[in-house]
């Protein structure tokens, strides 16, 4: 009797175990499926003055709350694509919200388009905009890793300045927060890529 009371015992212990377990694994295999794509600047350039335009495709544009767009896969510990990793907006949205937000710190009036008419005094043409994300999600932890790559034509008075193009990457891996690892590495990339950018356009464009 005493042996049949001890096993009995255990069960809610063996249960409490074991529900911890299936918790634990369910936490460790949490990512993000889609990214918060708030972009904060970092104010790297100061007493800016007048108009800058930011000019993006107009197939970039997002025209529907119900469009989600893609910006990378999730895949496993054997390398297997498992499921993406969306947004609400276009990369070429994101980065042309950075730089916006980027311009507008330093002082200048910052307008985002879709088209150059040609006459405007300071032009960004982002030309190239991509933005590619990838999470692994492992038992214990999750690596995610971003590269940034812009194109910028500068333009000033219709008149084109310089091609340049800028690359940045960025990845971590981490045991907690895991749903926040993609957007953590998303913003060090676009920071990056603002540090290297926005001093060297502003020098460009105030010649």
């Amino acid at each position: 009797m005493k042996t049949t009371i001890e096993k009995f015992n255990l069960v809610p212990l063996v249960m409490i175990i074991t529900v911890a377990c299936m918790l634990l694994v369910s936490g460790c295999a949490r990512y993000a499926r889609t990214v918060n794509t708030f972009y904060d600047p970092s104010a790297t350039v100061r007493s800016g003055s007048g108009s800058i335009y930011v000019i993006i495709p107009e197939n970039q544009i997002t025209q529907s709350s119900d469009v989600k767009w893609v910006l990378g896969n999730v895949k496993n510990d054997d390398n297997k694509n498992i499921d993406e990793v969306y947004s609400s907006r276009s990369p070429a949205e994101i980065i042309q919200a950075a730089f916006s937000q980027e311009f507008q710190k330093a002082g200048y009036t910052v307008i985002p388009t879709t088209k150059r008419i040609g006459t405007e005094e300071r032009v960004l043409d982002l030309t190239t905009s991509k933005i590619e994300l990838e999470q692994i999600s492992a038992v214990m932890d999750i690596k995610a890793k971003c590269r940034v790559l812009v194109g910028v034509d500068v333009f000033k008075n219709g008149q084109l300045l310089k091609r340049l193009q800028y690359e940045a990457t960025s990845s971590k891996t981490d045991v907690k927060d895991r749903d926040l690892l993609a957007e953590s590495v998303l913003q060090e990339s676009l920071k990056s890529i603002m540090k290297q950018a926005v001093p060297e356009l502003q020098n460009i464009l105030s010649r």
